[in-house]
């Protein structure tokens, strides 16, 4: 029999040995990797993981933390992060604000620590900026988001802003919270004058043909990926699409411009690579740009040549406006070492019907279907504030989608690329249509035909089609979809109009949908936005009003 002794022996013995174990563990993944070979090798790997829905965190969680709650870890991850549990998202990208080129709500010698509050500059007084009270408590907003991410088994990856001019409202008389000392030091550097109204672009983007611009951006990439232990660095184009100067007062960008914009992008993939090295952990590259190729690289930005040499690892499509369908999106990516995401943006669509709000579960829904259907390798993300939201739980996976209330339209985003590109808006292959837009898309035009996505909705559902007009009757207007006519069923309030469709003549990917007016319409008869509704759930409290309509 044993003694209490030789059990107590065989006790710690057992716990030395544990912890031995855990200590080779812990060597193990922290034991540098000594061939790019290898890495590199680990990085397909992670990069094969699955990562259904990558979360942009734009950093108002700090930024905008309200002045009237006191601080604590626990509040300031409630606000953006503890909400994202049992949801589909699976990676988090937290980006700490960065307006103002290198201004960070993080610990930083390379940029700028953004310590100021809204209310500094007299705006948003409901709102303080708790950066500083986070640094004094040994922590910050990233290295706090980084923790819960290694608490609850998400991805992380440090989101940066390459050009965000949030900060354009600064004036001499008038010191905006975002504005930063680089940019007061080194006004040659940005694109205009201060207040200067540039023809594409605001004056105060920094110009990346400059030598400083870009070794600094490098340099921003180095500290994020040496001083915080994240998975993977976003280059956030898309906030905002600006990168050169020349482009911004009507050029396109040179090759030259082009050539060393790649070499930016190079470079900061070496840095990944070796901190990733020197680290054992392969660190991932994330690009957000818009879906044409071709724009972008007019504008600058060369994606289509950073996939081939092998630069980025992720490339998610799509924020103020999308050029292009899914599929063609995802031709990029064929026979490459990449995944390619479907940006979900929020949207900003003005002036819509009551019953036709896009910023809604039903909207989301459609669109992740949509982009499932078409074969991405996951969903991004952005400006979603509220972590809660039901979608956020559904759209990880298309089997998910096909029991839901799903709303589609022709048009999710409406803003135009004339703002960053001259002639930027000819670069379109989508069809645009939106109550938004300036143009009026006018009925005594030729019928209208529409290109629009959907996805896998094989399962049984009533079917209608949704059409807004003015100065229209209803029984003129003529729906089809795939050439199959819609029934007409009744008309809302509004100028809302609905059509019965059967569900047989609806496939998966891409359709056709056709507007037409039988007889000669009005000089004011205008067609504002069409969408295809599939109901199930009849009892879906958000949607009752437009499952009323169509009784």
């Amino acid at each position: 029999m044993k003694t209490i002794y030789t059990q107590m022996k065989e006790i710690v013995s057992l716990l030395l040995i544990l912890l031995l174990l855990s200590s080779c563990n812990e060597k193990k993944e922290n034991t540098p990797i000594t061939t790019i070979e290898e890495y590199r090798e680990l990085r397909a790997e992670k990069l094969n993981q699955p990562r259904p829905v990558i979360f942009n965190n734009d950093g108002g969680d700090a930024l905008m933390y309200p002045v009237d709650e006191r601080y604590s870890k626990e509040y300031f991850l409630d606000k953006r992060s503890s909400g994202l549990l049992e949801t589909d998202v699976s990676s988090i990208a937290y980006c700490t604000t960065s307006s103002g080129f290198g201004h960070f709500t993080r610990k930083t010698k390379a940029g700028e620590m953004l310590l100021e509050s809204p209310f500094h500059s007299g705006i948003r007084k409901q709102y303080r900026n708790i950066t500083g009270e986070m640094i004094a408590e040994g922590t910050d907003p990233l290295q706090a988001t980084v923790d819960f991410s290694r608490e609850n088994n998400y991805e992380i990856f440090w989101s940066n802003r390459m050009n965000d001019t949030h900060d354009e409202s600064h004036r001499k008389d008038w010191s905006y919270f975002l504005w930063t000392d680089f940019k007061d030091k080194n006004p040659h550097y940005l694109w205009g004058k201060m207040s200067e109204r540039t023809p594409h672009g605001r004056w105060s983007a920094v110009d990346y043909a400059q030598q400083e611009v870009r070794d600094k951006c490098v340099s921003f990439y180095r500290e994020a990926c040496e001083n915080y232990d994240i998975d993977g660095v976003e280059l956030d184009f898309l906030r905002h699409f600006q990168i050169f100067k020349s482009v911004g007062w009507g050029n396109n960008a040179s090759q030259e411009e082009q050539d060393m914009l790649t070499d930016m992008v190079r470079q900061i993939r070496e840095v990944t690579e070796e901190v990733g090295m020197k680290k054992g952990k392969p660190i991932l590259v994330i690009v957000r740009v818009p879906t044409s190729p071709e724009f972008s690289k007019n504008a600058g930005a060369d994606y289509k040549r950073w996939i081939e040499e092998g630069l980025v690892d992720i490339v998610a499509g799509s924020c103020y406006f999308r050029m292009d369908f899914w599929e063609n999106f995802l031709k990029l990516g064929e026979g490459r070492d990449v995944k390619i995401y479907a940006g979900l943006s929020e949207s900003r669509v003005k002036n819509f019907h009551p019953l036709l709000k896009r910023q809604q579960n039903a909207v989301f829904r459609a669109r992740a279907a949509a982009a499932w259907a078409a074969g991405v390798d996951g969903v991004y993300s952005f400006n979603q504030y509220n972590t809660r939201v039901k979608y956020l739980s559904q759209i990880g996976a298309p089997e998910k989608l096909k029991n839901t209330n799903n709303l589609y339209f022709v048009t999710y985003r409406d803003y135009g690329a004339e703002r960053y590109l001259k002639g930027g808006d000819n670069y379109f292959k989508m069809p645009r249509l939106s109550p938004s837009l300036k143009e009026l898309v006018k009925f005594n035009a030729a019928p209208f035909s529409y290109d629009i996505e959907i996805g896998d909705e094989s399962t049984p559902a009533e079917v209608y089609a949704a059409i807004y007009a003015e100065q229209v009757k209803a029984e003129n207007i003529i729906v089809k979809i795939n050439g199959t006519t819609a029934r007409y069923k009744q008309s809302a309030e509004d100028n809302l109009f609905i059509f019965e469709l059967d569900q047989s003549a609806v496939k998966e990917g891409m359709n056709k949908l056709d507007i037409a007016y039988d007889g000669k319409p009005g000089e004011e008869a205008i067609l504002k936005d069409a969408a295809i509704f599939f109901c199930r759930d009849k009892e879906d409290v958000e949607l009752r009003d437009l499952i009323a309509a169509c009784k």
